[in-house]
């Protein structure tokens, strides 16, 4: 859900030491089960494995966002925590990164396009929504997020949850 924070990470490494964890990173969430078993080139499974790192130190108690979260969500805490981390480097980018979000987001769908004959079905849809939406720079703005939010609610059980609630957060949230 985090795919700005994701890429962004993906980037520099790629650029640093010439690797390819950019799609791996970015689609991570639509592979499941053992890394070795995933039928993809060695270079982009690493993204996958760097992108389970990266969730499994954003999931943890000690996230100060999970604490905030998790009376309200749930188990979606770990969803409502991501999208907000985007929600945050957008609104922020340009002073985080002395860079146009609009010309990092263009880069990283452009590099992914590139390994569209790996994608999924399921990631596939995703993927158009997420190109088409301009999703990465869209999430600075509150009201974008409260309806991707409002999708989310919609494709999963107790998804209701993200209807009410995530207005409530991003208020919680608006000191970062």
């Amino acid at each position: 859900m985090n795919f700005l924070a994701h890429s962004l990470i993906s980037l520099e490494i790629d650029e640093q030491e010439n690797k390819k964890t950019l799609y791996g990173n970015f689609t991570g969430d639509f592979y499941k089960g053992l890394v070795d078993k995933i039928e993809l080139p060695e270079e982009l499974k690493e993204g996958i494995v760097l992108h389970r790192i990266i969730d499994g130190i954003s999931d943890r108690n000690e996230n100060f966002l999970n604490e905030l979260l998790v009376e309200k969500f749930g188990i979606f805490k770990g969803i409502v925590s991501d999208m907000f981390i985007d929600h945050f480097l957008a609104k922020n980018f340009d002073r985080l990164f002395n860079e146009n979000i609009n010309n990092i987001e263009k880069k990283i769908l452009y590099n992914i396009s590139k390994n569209q004959s790996f994608f999924s079905k399921k990631f596939a849809g995703t993927f158009t929504w997420i190109k088409n939406e301009k999703v990465m720079s869209n999430y600075k703005d509150i009201d974008f997020l409260e309806r991707a939010f409002y999708g989310i609610s919609k494709r999963v059980r107790k998804g209701e949850i993200f209807k009410d609630g995530c207005r409530g957060a991003g208020k919680k949230l608006q000191f970062l």
